[in-house]
């Protein structure tokens, strides 16, 4: 009887074989799509899969029928609507865009501004945006959803991540990084970087002004901690020719408005996050546009009492 058994069993693990060697072809042509490639040939999806042509048609061929795929009159097979349906789960199910929908959604209707919510992986040293509403004003500024990003000297939300960790862990991290610049604000000195980390850290937000894309600047705050490392950060950035000057009273907005996802003490800084202790961005070079003077910060923080109240 054991022979027998043995024998049923061997021959049922040889006939499930190729049922999940379809399962992974299938899994690794959906994979081949990406937002530099959205939308790709047979031929170019054989040769991004290893595949034959006619092993791949007959792949895309199952998927089209589940509306996985679809295919353009040219030709080309890109993502179908089901695969929108099940990122449209995924979404829902991250604990991340779940608690902060309702911050954000608030933050979104009081500044009207882009807000942005990235979740960071830090064995990679990447974040990714996994939520963003956009603004109401025509000139408004777009991120990606759902693309990684390498995190990144001159991205506020890189930067709101970095802050909040403890100093010494920020700094190994820091020492990794690719100081790749974005634009000619960015910062390259580990040093500067690591000044401008810790300032972030003691005023509770950090901010940018130029240093990812030009004529784009913004605030973020860290969120969500698993110990000492937070898990994401939510940003507003907008052009630099509407918020520049609003950027302090942005960030006191943002620690007020996330605080509850948030130590009371950020990790190992000795500073507590709350608006009173916040000091105006600025004393570095480069950094002339930020929020210093008295008569900008009297209307920056007069228009964020408004919206407050409001």
């Amino acid at each position: 009887m054991s022979d027998l058994t043995s024998a049923h069993g061997e021959q049922g693990r040889q006939s499930a074989a190729p049922a999940i060697r379809s399962v992974d072809r299938a899994c690794e042509l959906l994979a081949a799509f990406t937002l530099d490639a959205p939308a790709l040939a047979l031929s170019e999806l054989s040769r991004q899969v290893g595949l034959p042509k006619a092993t791949v048609h007959r792949i895309a061929s199952a998927l089209l029928s589940r509306g996985m795929l679809a295919q353009s009159a040219d030709g080309r097979y890109r993502l179908g609507v089901k695969v929108l349906e099940l990122g449209a789960v995924v979404r829902e199910s991250l604990n991340a865009v779940q608690i902060c929908r309702p911050v954000m959604a608030a933050l979104a209707a009081r500044t009207s501004e882009t807000v942005l919510l990235a979740t960071a992986d830090w064995p990679a040293l990447e974040l990714l945006i996994v939520q963003r509403l956009e603004s109401p004003h025509p000139l408004s500024v777009g991120s990606p959803v759902g693309r990684r990003l390498p995190l990144s000297p001159g991205s506020v939300v890189s930067k709101a991540l970095l802050a909040g960790l403890p100093p010494l862990e920020a700094e190994g991290l820091v020492a990794r990084l690719p100081m790749t610049p974005s634009t000619r604000r960015t910062i390259l000195g580990r040093d500067e970087l690591l000044a401008d980390i810790e300032r972030a850290r003691r005023q509770g937000f950090a901010f940018e002004q130029g240093e990812y894309y030009d004529g784009v600047c913004g605030v973020a705050v860290p969120i969500i901690y698993d110990g000492s490392r937070p898990l994401a950060s939510i940003g507003i950035v907008g052009p630099e020719t509407r918020i520049a000057s609003e950027m302090k009273a942005l960030g006191e907005l943002l620690v007020e408005e996330t605080k509850a996802m948030r130590p009371v003490r950020l990790p190992e800084s000795g500073a507590t996050v709350g608006a009173e202790e916040l000091s105006a961005p600025g004393g570095r070079s480069g950094h002339e546009h930020a929020p210093g003077g008295r008569s900008g910060q009297r209307r920056a923080r007069a228009r964020s009492d408004g919206q407050m109240r409001g």
